[in-house]
Formats: C-alpha cells, sequence, structure tokens
C-alpha cells in the first residue's frame, strides 16, 4: 500500500463508528415545527434528524465546542465556544460570525423577531437576523448559563442563583426566588404558561424553580427528591415539566398539585448516566448526554408512571483499551440448478475484521469497522479489564487485570440449512416441495473466548504475536510466551518495570514501559535492556518496515532502526501518547485529549486539530487503508488515509418536478456535494453528502422540489 499518498495529509476526515448515533457530549437540542431536530456538541460537530431513527452529522466548518441552539424563524441559530455564532438556513452550509471575544456563549434562545445569546462574563449579545449581532450592557456581572423565551419575555439564568427577564433582550430586571437561593443555574426552558429552571445541588438536594408566565414570580422546588446537580431542563405542556443532570431524570406532572416521578426508574426508566441537554416537541421528551446518549420518552404525561424510555441503540460504552485486526477463513457453500439438477459450488472465504478490547471483560468485533456486535467472554473474566489484544493465523489473545488471559482459537461450527427451491407435481398430481440442504463452516475466532493460564496474578498490560509465538508482559517486568495460546511459560526478563507495550521485530521482539524501560529479544526468553534516553513510561511499540516508534507520557516518541539504539523526536505535544500504527506509508500516533499526530517520515509531525472528539484515544489499527481508533467510554473512530480512486456515480435522479429520490453509488464515508443547475456554467453548491453504508449505496430524499423544465446535476468528491 505504500504506492498511495495521503488523501489530503494531516488532518484526516473522521467518522464516528461508535458510539451511536455519534460520540460527542451533546450540549443543546433545538427543535422546529418542521420536525427537524438539531444536537450540538463539542468538537464543532451539529446533528440533525426529523424521526429520532438516524441522527446525520452536518460539517460546520469549525472544531469550536457548540454551546446552544436555537431557531429564529426558520434559521438556525447555533452559540459556541470564544464568542462564535454559526447561523444556516439549509442545515448543510453554516455560515460564522465571530465576535471577537473569549467570552463562551452558552446558551442562545429566539423570540418571533430576536435572537438572545448569553455567556460568560454577563455576555449578553441581541441580534434581529442571526447574522448582525450587538453586545448589550447589563446591570449585573455573573456569568450567564441559560436563557429562554416565552410569555413575550426572555428569562436568563446563571451563576449564584441569578435570574434575570426583559421583554426584548435590552433592559435586564434581577429576580428574587421566594424562598432563597445561592445555588448555580444551570438552563431554563419555557413550560407553555410559564419557565422551568435547572439548577446544581443546594442545601443537600437539587435545584429547581418554577416561574410564572410574565417572569415575575420565582418559587423553589423542594419536592423532586433529586440530590445531584441539574444541568438541563424541557417541557413537554405546563402540567408536564422536566430536569436532567448527574444521574438525575425528574418529571413534575400536574399544576395545582405536583407530582414528581424518578425517570430512572426501572424497568422502563432513562439509563443512569450525566444528562447535559434536554427538549420536547410537545409529544416526547429527548434527553442528550455524555459520548453523545441520545435517549427518548415513548409515553408522555400526564401518566408519568407510565413513561417509557428508550435510548438509542448502541453496544456498550465501557472504555476501549486496545483494538487488532484478525483474519478468519471459512467455507461457503451454494448450489444452483442446471437441467433439473442440484449442483454444489464451494468457495474458501477469507474476511479480515477488528477486535477491541476493554473495561469490565469487554470484547467487541466488526467486520466493517462500522457496525459492531459484543462477544462472550469467558466466566471468570467478566469482572476484569481486558488491556491488550493480539493475534495470528492461530488466534488471539487479550490480556488484562490479575492476571487474565483469553485465548480465541481459530475453529470452525458447522451450519446446515435447508432451503426449498420449488414445487412440483409428481404422476399422481401431488404437489411435491423441493429441498436441498447446505452445510458451510463458519469460523468462530474472535466469537468464542476460552480461559487460559498465564501462571500470574499480576496485571497484564501487552500483548503481541508473530506467525510462531505469542507474548504477553505486565506488571513487574513479568513475561511470558506460548506457541499456541494455550500453554504458557513463564519467561525472566531481568527488570521489575512494568511492561506495557510489545511487538514482533525482524530480530525478535521489544518490549516497553515505565521508568523508560526499552527490552529487546530474539526468542522472548532472554531479553536484553536497551537505553532509551528518558524515564517517561512508554505505552507501546510497533514496528514498521526498517523501522521502530514507541511512545508514552508528556508527549514522549521515541525511533529506531535497529531496536539497541533509540532517537527522541519531537512530538509537538505534552498528551501522553498511548499507541502508534503505519498505514499506506503514514505513521500515526493516538493519545489522551483527542491527540492525533501522523508523519511519512518519523521525523516530522503533524497534529491533527480537526479530529472530532476530544476524548482520549488508547488504541490503534487498521485494515487495508482504512484506519481505526479506539479509546474511552467505547469511542470508535474510522478515517481512510488514500484518496478514493473512483468518482461518485448518480444512479437515479428527480425527472419530475414532483420526484425527489436520488440514488448515490460510491465508497464506504466518500464525501461528495450534490451541485445543480440549467448548465454546466450555471451550477449552484447543493448540500454536502456522504455514503455511510458499506455497500456504497446512498439513497437520498432532496427536501426542494424541481420545478425547473432542465435541470443538471453534478456530484464532486470530497468538496
Amino acid at each position: 500500500m505504500t504506492g498511495f499518498l495521503p488523501s489530503r495529509g494531516a488532518p484526516w476526515r473522521w467518522y464516528w463508528s461508535n458510539p451511536l448515533p455519534h460520540g460527542n457530549n451533546i450540549a443543546d437540542f433545538a427543535y422546529h415545527t418542521n420536525h427537524h431536530f438539531v444536537q450540538v456538541t463539542d468538537h464543532g460537530q451539529a446533528y440533525f434528524s426529523d424521526t429520532l431513527v438516524r441522527w446525520d452529522s452536518r460539517d460546520t466548518g469549525t472544531r469550536h465546542s457548540l454551546r446552544g441552539a436555537t431557531f429564529l424563524g426558520d434559521r438556525l441559530i447555533i452559540s459556541a465556544e470564544r464568542g462564535l455564532i454559526l447561523w444556516s438556513d439549509d442545515f448543510f452550509r453554516f455560515q460564522q460570525v465571530d465576535l471577537l471575544t473569549e467570552n463562551w456563549l452558552e446558551s442562545v434562545a429566539a423570540s418571533p423577531v430576536r435572537a438572545v445569546a448569553v455567556g460568560d462574563n454577563a455576555a449578553v449579545y441581541l441580534s434581529d437576523d442571526g447574522i448582525r449581532w450587538q453586545l448589550q450592557p447589563v446591570p449585573f456581572t455573573n456569568w450567564l448559563h441559560g436563557v429562554a423565551w416565552g410569555g413575550n419575555v426572555f428569562a436568563a439564568v446563571g451563576d449564584d442563583g441569578l435570574i434575570v427577564t426583559s421583554p426584548d433582550g435590552v433592559e435586564w430586571t434581577s429576580r428574587s426566588v421566594a424562598d432563597g437561593n445561592n445555588a448555580g443555574l444551570n438552563r431554563i426552558a419555557w413550560t407553555g404558561n410559564g419557565f422551568v429552571v435547572a439548577g446544581d445541588q443546594f442545601a443537600g438536594s437539587a435545584t429547581v424553580i418554577f416561574g410564572n408566565s410574565s417572569g415575575t414570580s420565582w418559587v423553589r422546588q423542594t419536592q423532586s427528591a433529586a440530590t445531584g446537580n441539574l444541568l438541563a431542563a424541557a417541557a413537554e405542556s405546563p402540567s408536564s415539566r422536566l430536569v436532567t443532570g448527574d444521574f438525575e431524570v425528574r418529571l413534575a406532572s400536574g399544576s395545582s398539585v405536583i407530582f414528581w416521578s424518578d425517570q430512572t426508574a426501572p424497568p422502563d426508566g432513562a439509563p443512569p448516566a450525566e444528562y447535559l441537554a434536554a427538549i420536547s416537541d410537545g409529544r416526547q421528551y429527548l434527553l442528550g448526554g455524555r459520548t453523545g446518549l441520545t435517549v427518548s420518552s415513548q409515553v408522555a404525561s400526564p401518566f408519568p408512571e407510565e413513561t417509557q424510555w428508550k435510548a438509542f441503540p448502541s453496544p456498550p460504552r465501557n472504555w476501549l483499551f486496545d483494538v487488532t485486526t484478525a483474519r478468519a477463513v471459512s467455507t461457503n457453500v451454494t448450489f444452483v440448478i442446471k437441467d433439473g439438477e442440484v449442483l454444489y459450488r464451494s468457495a474458501v472465504l477469507t474476511n479480515q475484521f477488528y477486535v477491541a478490547c476493554g473495561d469490565l471483560a469487554t470484547l467487541v468485533t466488526s467486520d466493517t469497522g462500522i457496525t459492531w456486535g459484543t462477544s462472550l467472554p469467558p466466566a471468570s473474566a467478566s469482572n476484569q479489564v481486558y488491556l491488550a489484544i493480539a493475534g495470528n493465523d492461530r488466534g488471539l489473545v487479550s490480556v488484562g487485570s490479575a492476571g487474565t488471559l483469553s485465548f480465541s482459537p481459530v475453529a470452525y461450527e458447522t451450519l446446515i440449512s435447508t432451503n426449498r427451491i420449488s414445487d412440483s407435481t409428481d404422476d399422481l398430481g401431488q404437489v411435491v416441495t423441493n429441498h436441498v440442504t447446505v452445510t458451510n463452516e463458519v469460523n468462530t475466532l474472535g466469537v468464542a473466548w476460552y480461559e487460559m493460564n498465564s501462571t500470574t496474578n499480576l496485571d497484564l498490560l501487552a500483548a503481541c504475536a508473530n506467525p510462531e509465538l505469542y507474548v504477553v508482559a505486565g506488571q513487574g517486568g513479568f513475561v511470558a510466551s506460548s506457541p499456541d495460546g494455550t500453554n504458557w511459560t513463564a519467561q525472566v526478563s531481568g527488570s521489575t518495570a512494568t511492561l506495557s507495550g510489545l511487538t514482533p521485530w525482524a530480530g525478535g521482539f521489544v518490549a516497553v514501559g515505565d521508568e523508560g524501560t526499552i527490552l529487546t529479544s530474539p526468542d522472548a526468553v532472554t531479553w536484553t535492556p536497551r537505553p532509551s534516553g528518558t524515564t517517561n513510561w512508554l505505552f507501546r511499540v510497533h514496528a514498521g518496515p526498517r523501522q521502530l516508534i514507541a511512545v508514552g507520557r508528556n508527549g514522549t516518541l521515541l525511533t529506531s532502526s535497529d531496536s539497541f539504539t533509540w532517537t527522541p523526536r519531537n512530538s509537538g505535544v505534552t498528551n501522553a501518547l498511548n499507541d502508534v500504527t503505519r498505514v499506506a506509508g503514514v505513521w500515526f500516533v493516538a493519545g489522551n485529549q483527542g491527540t492525533l499526530l501522523s508523519s511519512t517520515n518519523t521525523v516530522d509531525w503533524a497534529l491533527d486539530d480537526q479530529i472530532i472528539t476530544g476524548k482520549s484515544l488508547f488504541g490503534l489499527t487498521s485494515r487495508g487503508v482504512q484506519l481505526l481508533t479506539v479509546g474511552i467510554e467505547g469511542i470508535i473512530l474510522r478515517t481512510r488515509v488514500t484518496p478514493y480512486p473512483n468518482p461518485m456515480t448518480i444512479l437515479d435522479y428527480p425527472k419530475a418536478p414532483e420526484d425527489r429520490v436520488f440514488v448515490f453509488r460510491g465508497e464506504l464515508d466518500q464525501r461528495f456535494r450534490l451541485d445543480r443547475g440549467t448548465a454546466v456554467n450555471t451550477l449552484i453548491k447543493g448540500p454536502v453528502l456522504n455514503i455511510t453504508d458499506p455497500s456504497g449505496l446512498l439513497l437520498y430524499l432532496d427536501p426542494s422540489t424541481h420545478d425547473l423544465p432542465a435541470q443538471i446535476f453534478a456530484a464532486p468528491t470530497d468538496p
């Protein structure tokens, strides 16, 4: 693959594979009466849905954290980090307004004619169109966290219990709470005839405040039974109000008499989690949390005890510490009917797939890098943490805490299927059903796991394999090897350092670990220490053609061409670097806080500042030209390293004014723009789309109709 060039150089374009619908922290929702839901999140990510079944990402053009969202008429307005405002009229193209301030604008709300954005240092900005904004002087200094419009009044909340109201966003009046309140107030929502406020814990209980429709009267509610910080508020109707936050979802039902219910209660409660955002479209609630957690209510009040909650389906959000690729070989038998006879055909298939491991003995696999399924670990490992995984053509080994060592061998199960191919009539006129039986072999590699004796109770943090030998390592310099993955022999490393990285090498094996430890061995039996020139913990090491790279704490990055002499390189970062791999001639390094580095020569390293997460990344691997990284809270990100060799193909397009359906063919994650016009020289840039199905097909329902007598469509790739 070294003949390929990187598609764009750093940064690469990243997509979420897990969790679903994405792994960004949801800061706010917005809803438009045309049934469009919007999520805004960290790292400039915005997601749209009109069904709550599928959420589509949009390129906003920024990696600033997005904090608030609202609609001013049909115009979407988003407030963001460091005085950034985004606006869009079509949800595809975003325009930026830089207000030239370091203040984060934490929330934005709109009346029918005006938008108000609020944030740090009592910042209040006004706009009548979402494009031109004016800073408004205010008679207070509290930082503001939420603003809402309702009852012909804006109401904003902030630090130290501040509640202020304004009919127009210009003149603001401070309001008091009936029984006093000094808690930080985080969000506010309009209920239809009043306001509901969610705030931090105060005097042993969570802060919930109700306000009347004019915003002149505010009363703290003490019956919610919530004790944690409340971070979001929403209302389905005047008699149904909701607050949520740190493992809290509380629903207030009723008007004159308020009944509070805990919406995390089983069996149909919302999953206990940290919820950061909430909204209602008048029929149901939608909650958003850390790492993209999206939960919707199925039955709304006035019967709170009947409310059911459904989370967007996703594999577990357990932390993932390592990932690798494996090959599964299976026999596929098919049949055809020729001249009335059944002819069998046999084919040997080789499938390369991903396997990742992590907390709570998590083992997940994927054929495509997009959808992931869980595998069942051995019962003895269920409460342990898998920290490393490796394999060869004999099987996979995964190791972890307390000496846990599990093995998944290359093994086969037979799958027998009976196919009904036709109904015929015999000589007596009786209907005869014909069946054909087919037996296939299914490889259980990565699916069936067995516990092995590692000969230690020490934590195991490293694993590697070459075609002949498996090697694992961990605390106290422990090293063990096995030719088959089942029978393990402890070796003497000569070191007491914790070893966390292993790689096979042309001269044998290399291990790295705490205190800058580097060991080499020709056979995994005899180990020799090598000077690293650093005392920083080296977490992982990886071998490429004539090159080794070790990475570790404080941005440490070392290279070696022989495993004996190691050269420090300037990574340009101080974050911990956790793993390294090589794809299509490019070296990649992943680290804490979303650090992703790349280099084509191992000397000069570029930071990918456009990666779509700030969460720590622990593992890297690749299949072909697809690069995959895994990390905390179950996050899995993918990208393609090389260009797409072929342009998009438009298979079908609207041919009449009422037609709206397009069908495109490309490759997974291929990004393109749908342009249109009446002639080539009149093409107008359209929405940016991308292929998300491994089949390479995309069915797109155009929101606009085509009433021109003739149109030309074009789909330029990677706009």
